[in-house]
């Protein structure tokens, strides 16, 4: 996740369609507002003031980072003043929700891309689509990230920071699979599925490394995930892989399988074949170790489940796009011998994706009624932030993954790190969560349904029947 840490968001943001800015706004057509006679920005000299919120608080690693772009933004642009507030991520997102409307609230602030949408038709973010130009446009940016950011024709921020899904994991644990035999792989749990895609040919497995090679299917996951955890008195001390490690997500299991949550705004868990073979799997890979078992072992994790990973006591995981930056950071002993590679997709290329999130700009509404050069500077520093100089930024201070595509081919001739380029490659695979206007968290819910279904309190069909009507009652009720 895009934050700095490791841990889901607690809390979703609040639907905000239906919010109503206090005071009529004026819409002009040429620069998509009217001027006003007067400012609160902008004193009699034509120096202009703004604030700027983001997740980034004093005493976190990118405060200074922060504070230094601006300062740059500032010399280049001496009639421009930013006005920084940095809040904790994990307060950040209940703020803002409500300072965005708030008089007294940020002119320009980091939201969550998934649902620019809502404030858009809302009435709390602003069209940025007068102040485009040449160097920042549409075109820098990746379709997925503009999807949910575009409302009747109107663009209502830019895509800031990304983040996506990749499978890492411990090479030299890995390469103890290199001393298994043909049943020792025959006897997996997914060796003895109907359908299983085990070939039990452990010579098969090596890259061109000769390391062994990341599992490619799901059943390889499953089998690598058996073979790879060890057990003493009956306690795990090595695992293979769980899905509560890292940042997994279920939508990954489903995509990857061919199936799809919605057709035209309608749900069809209940009748989309790759739904239910996406949920099916995610049980199974979820079941092949005991589930006392591994949460008694997660338990031992700490304050995230990753440090697992990076003690050397989990062979694989999948997580978001900094793993590897970090593993940079620590000392030559402490470095975790690392690979990457996709999220199983069972080499059908068309369900070839990873989930991915992540951060917009955006400009609130409020200064609609302010002088049209105000506008102008709170998009400047906006697409300030997307040039691709403050983009590689991104990437090398923050370990986020930049949103301008223009940087990318600089990117793969500047990194040569095997696990850094495979994140670099997964960035056009990426897939967000469909954004259904009505339900927007709609994903929380469905994510119940399939925690109470590996806790073996309803069936597959009863849990694909629970997913579908607790979106529709979303859907009914908002």
């Amino acid at each position: 996740m895009i934050s700095g840490g490791k841990k889901r968001m607690k809390k979703g943001l609040k639907r905000l369609a239906g919010i109503a800015l206090a005071g009529a706004l004026t819409i002009g057509t040429a620069a998509g507002f009217s001027a006003c006679s007067s400012s609160s920005h902008m004193d009699k000299d034509g120096n202009i003031t703004l604030s700027f919120w983001s997740i980034y608080p004093e005493g976190d690693a990118n405060y200074q980072w922060t504070k230094d772009i601006i300062s740059r933004f500032e010399t280049e642009n001496p009639t421009i003043k930013i006005n920084y507030t940095g809040i904790s991520f994990w307060d950040y997102f209940t703020k803002i929700t409500t300072a965005m409307t708030d008089s007294s609230g940020p002119d320009i602030y980091l939201q969550t891309i998934k649902d620019t949408n809502d404030r858009a038709s809302g009435g709390v973010s602003m069209d940025i689509t007068p102040y485009l130009d040449d160097e920042i446009n549409k075109s820098c940016f990746y379709p997925q990230d503009l999807s949910t950011m575009e409302y009747e024709g109107g663009l209502y921020g830019l895509p800031y920071a990304l983040d996506n899904r990749v499978l890492y994991y411990n090479i030299d644990i890995m390469n103890t699979l290199k001393t298994t035999t043909d049943a020792d792989w025959q006897a997996t749990k997914a060796a003895k599925k109907a359908d299983a895609t085990i070939s039990g040919k452990p010579s098969d497995l090596l890259d061109a490394d000769g390391n062994v090679r990341a599992p490619e299917t799901f059943d390889e996951l499953m089998a690598y995930t058996e073979l790879l955890t060890t057990q003493e008195n009956g306690k795990i001390t090595q695992l293979g892989f769980d899905v509560n490690v890292g940042n997994c997500m279920f939508v990954n299991f489903v995509w990857n399988l061919g199936g799809e949550f919605f057709e035209d705004g309608k749900p069809v868990v209940t009748t989309n074949e790759g739904v239910k073979k996406g949920f099916e799997t995610w049980y199974e890979v979820a079941k092949v170790n005991s589930t006392a078992k591994v949460n008694a072992f997660i338990n031992t994790a700490g304050d995230s489940s990753e440090n697992l990973f990076w003690s050397k006591k989990v062979a694989m995981m999948i997580s978001t796009n900094e793993i590897p930056w970090q593993n940079d950071k620590l000392s030559e002993e402490n470095r975790v011998n690392l690979g990457a590679a996709s999220v199983p997709y069972n080499k059908v290329e068309e369900n070839h994706y990873n989930f991915t999130g992540g951060f917009s700009l955006e400009m609130t509404t409020r200064l609609a009624k302010e002088k049209t050069e105000v506008r102008e500077a709170a998009a400047k520093f906006m697409k300030y932030l997307c040039s691709e100089d403050i983009q590689k930024e991104v990437l090398n201070e923050s370990s986020n993954m930049p949103a301008n595509i223009n940087v990318y081919d600089d990117l793969f001739n500047e990194i040569t790190d095997p696990a850094k380029r495979v994140v670099l490659t997964e960035m056009q695979y990426r897939k967000p969560y469909d954004y259904i206007a009505n339900a927007p968290n709609w994903f929380g819910e469905v994510q119940n349904a399939l925690t109470d279904y590996v806790a073996g309190k309803h069936t597959l069909d009863e849990t694909l029947t629970t997913a579908q009507n607790a979106i529709l009652r979303l859907q009914a009720t908002n």
